[in-house]
């Protein structure tokens, strides 16, 4: 039985940014065809749309990791960090 009992907060910030950045790549089409289906949008906004959607994603996704990393820091310093069973093929 291992026990995780840190975190590092800015490499879980970057990872979870780029995960949150590839989603929105994966998303945002969807989110523009929906925007689209209320009124009829141009190339200019469409392009302003999905840069917009990328951008917030990956900013809060990297924002997110690091306040996660923090408090899960915190916590596991207070009661003790998350135990997992590890086996070695």
């Amino acid at each position: 039985m291992v026990q995780i009992k840190s975190l590092n907060s800015t490499s879980l910030a970057k990872v979870l940014g780029l995960m949150y950045l590839i989603l929105a790549v994966v998303v945002s089409p969807f989110i523009l065809l929906m925007i689209s289906l209320e009124e009829p949008i141009g190339f200019a906004e469409s392009i302003f749309i999905i840069l917009f959607v990328v951008a917030f994603y990956g900013i809060a996704g990297g924002i997110g990791g690091f306040l996660i990393g923090v408090i899960y820091n915190f916590v596991a310093g207070k009661f003790g960090g998350i135990e997992m069973e590890l086996e070695t093929a």
